[in-house]
């Protein structure tokens, strides 16, 4: 019995022990200091005022003045009816893993960082490309951001930064021009000198220097027919001018007959003269 006696003060110390040792290790991690969450407290959004059908165009998100991120996740509305992301245009900090998820209107912009890469500070930037499909407003609304420390603490901005932009309908192609007219102008044609017409040549009818010229009353050449030397018309040299010979036919025959009439009536004169001096 008395054995029994002395082991239960033994046992009672050693659960005492126990029991400390427990309360200190619960009080060393109560008194530890909690984890720090990542620190941002807006954000902004860039993109043009205005963009074309098939025009893509950037659309940049900023988280200013951050602080202990490791990664963060951007879900941004638009309008799918209107735009539609370009595969593999987001873009992110250096040093990451950057992917867009899209589901409707919605697109979920990821970035973690990589490996042992640090923690990231200052301001955040993320970018993706939309193309525009349609012609009207389109809204751009980053509706929330959520940001993650290295140990998985999370702050999280709703509602942070809105945009629009105003989508104009892809030029159309103009109506063809009209085809210009062939015909030349009304009006007093420029007579245009032959290629083998030469100054002074005769050839040259539009030269008032040409002394071979047929319409210079000081040239003595005679014109030529269009058809040539060999196309002269019959008649002789004068028909061959174009001159009318039948009235300078006639009176030459008439000249010819008066002459051989006074010519005979001499002679007879000449003979009674002769004959009556003889007598």
């Amino acid at each position: 019995m008395q054995h029994r006696t002395r082991l239960r003060p033994r046992a009672t110390i050693v659960s005492s022990t126990l029991v400390a040792a427990g309360a200190i290790g619960l009080a060393a991690l109560t008194a530890s200091p909690a984890l720090a969450a990542p620190t941002a407290s807006t954000a902004t959004i860039d993109a043009p005022a205005s963009a074309t059908v098939g025009t893509a165009f950037d659309v940049d998100v900023t988280i200013p003045a951050t602080e202990d991120v490791y990664a963060y996740e951007i879900t941004l509305d638009a309008d799918a009816d209107l735009v539609r992301y370009q595969d593999d245009s987001v873009t992110g900090p250096d040093g990451g893993f950057d992917s867009v998820e899209q589901d409707g209107d919605t697109l979920t912009i990821l970035h973690t960082r990589l490996g042992t890469s640090p923690a990231l500070e200052g301001d955040l930037a993320a970018s993706v490309t939309l193309e525009p499909t349609a012609a009207g407003t389109a809204d751009l609304s980053v509706t929330r951001i959520t940001l993650v420390d290295p140990d998985g603490a999370t702050t999280t901005l709703t509602d942070p930064a809105s945009t629009t932009v105003t989508i104009a309908a892809a030029p159309t192609a103009g109506p063809s021009p009209t085809t210009a007219p062939t015909s030349a102008p009304t009006g007093t044609a420029t007579p245009t000198p032959s290629a083998s017409a030469q100054p002074g040549d005769g050839n040259d009818p539009s030269d008032p220097t040409d002394p071979s010229d047929p319409t210079d009353p000081t040239s003595g050449a005679t014109a030529v027919p269009a058809g040539g030397a060999d196309e002269r018309p019959t008649g002789g040299e004068l028909a061959w001018t174009g001159a009318d010979v039948a009235p300078w036919i006639a009176a030459s025959l008439a000249l010819l007959a008066a002459g051989g009439t006074l010519t005979t009536l001499r002679a007879r004169r000449a003979r009674r003269e002769r004959t009556g001096a003889a007598e």
